[in-house]
């Protein structure tokens, strides 16, 4: 339940409290004027409950002190009226027929203290509404602290809501800039197959055997199904990844599927890639995910390779098991390496060895990224001229 703003009219935080007494007896009321009038309150007091009802409706009150048997309009009933219109005002119940089912009712009513007639010690009245005053601020201040929390809470809400948009965009926008470099590839990769169509087509144009037509046509829809195969492949890792739900996800076969399209799009000959894949390994997340770790961390490795042997004599290695409780995965490499005092910025966003305009600085960024995201850990080891090798425990789904 949200909690109650102070009504219109109630004092402001600081402001001189209001203090309404409220008796039919004029010597009880005259003697409490007395005991109030030299505070720092704002004191009005009344001989009536009409008058203290019109009051409390009109101007509220911060401190009530009524007497409960009151000719027209009882104590109990100011009390309640009082707490409808401020639920923080406090009250002090005065009767001169006191028995504890009174006492009980009054405080089932939320008020704050109950005093007998005859007034023995008039004094003690007045420390009861100094004690009851210093509730009332703590209680107001608590109230006020709860709508600030609440309104920080909601702030930090919505920034989490932004910061999640903004990750998830991260992720796609690197992903598309990567497709870039893999469209090349991918048109390299159809043309072979096109020009094979091609030929195929010409041939058959000329052809008047039946069976070698037949051969033919078969070759045009092999070559027709290896090109169908590189477009979905290229078009599901483009996909943003937001429009999947989380799923069981066989982290060897999206490795494996990760390397494929990186070898089908990317310079990837000479470099001798070994795939050491478990079956079984799986995790509970997005595939598309999962996949756009590999292919960074895979296409990445296959990058340094080539820089630090030209000639050939590249390896990669794609390393897939699980250990109880989680999924592990390593990509290593034996290519240039990461100096030793720039281990420790390598996720960090737009840092990059690659010269500008050839990458985004945002590929490890966001393997880290997605890795954390589902609970995970990555880490990484290298050193200049030695390789680098990239480690990931992501949990084991039940």
């Amino acid at each position: 339940m949200d909690s109650p703003s102070p009504p219109s009219g109630s004092p402001a935080r600081g402001a001189t409290a209001h203090l309404l007494v409220v008796d039919d007896e004029p010597v009880i009321l005259q003697i409490l004027r007395a005991v109030f009038e030299d505070q720092p309150y704002r004191l009005t007091t009344v001989g009536t409950g009409n008058d203290a009802r019109r009051v409390i409706e009109e101007q509220g009150c911060d401190i009530l002190v009524t007497d409960k048997n009151l000719p027209d309009v009882g104590g109990l009933v100011l009390l309640e009226l009082a707490k409808q219109r401020d639920p923080t005002t406090e009250v002090i119940v005065v009767t001169g027929y006191g028995s504890l089912e009174t006492a009980i009712q009054a405080m089932e009513l939320g008020a704050y203290d109950y005093v007998l007639k005859p007034l023995n010690n008039v004094f003690e009245i007045r420390r009861k509404v100094e004690r009851a005053l210093d509730r009332q601020r703590i209680a107001r201040e608590n109230a006020r602290l709860l709508v600030d929390l609440k309104d920080k809470n909601d702030a930090l809400q919505v920034a989490l809501d932004e910061a999640r948009e903004l990750q998830a965009e991260l992720i796609q926008s690197e992903k598309l800039a990567g497709i870039g470099t893999l469209a090349a590839g991918v048109a390299h990769e159809i043309s072979s197959p096109l020009f094979g169509i091609m030929g195929l087509a010409e041939a058959i144009l000329d052809e008047s055997e039946p069976e070698l037509t037949r051969e033919y046509a078969g070759d045009i829809v092999e070559y027709c199904r290896n090109i169908r195969d590189i477009v979905v492949e290229l078009s599901g890792y483009s996909r943003a990844a937001s429009g999947e739900y989380q799923t069981t996800v066989d982290v060897a076969k999206v490795a494996e599927d990760a390397v494929k399209l990186v070898q089908r799009t990317a310079p990837t000959d000479g470099i001798e890639v070994e795939l050491a894949l478990t079956p079984g390994a799986v995790v509970q997340a997005r595939v598309n995910e999962v996949q756009q770790v590999f292919v960074n961390l895979f296409k990445n490795a296959c990058e340094a390779v080539r820089e630090h042997h030209p000639d050939g004599g590249g390896k990669v290695r794609v390393q897939v098991d699980t250990e109880p409780g989680a999924v592990r995965a390593s990509v290593r490499d034996n290519g240039t390496g990461i100096p030793n005092d720039k281990l420790g910025i390598v996720f960090d966003p737009f840092y990059t060895t690659k010269p500008p305009g050839k990458g985004t600085g945002l590929g490890l960024n966001v393997v880290w990224r997605i890795v954390t995201k589902y609970r995970g850990s990555v880490q990484v080891e290298s050193g200049v001229g030695d390789g680098t090798t990239f480690r990931i425990k992501l949990p084991a789904a039940s």
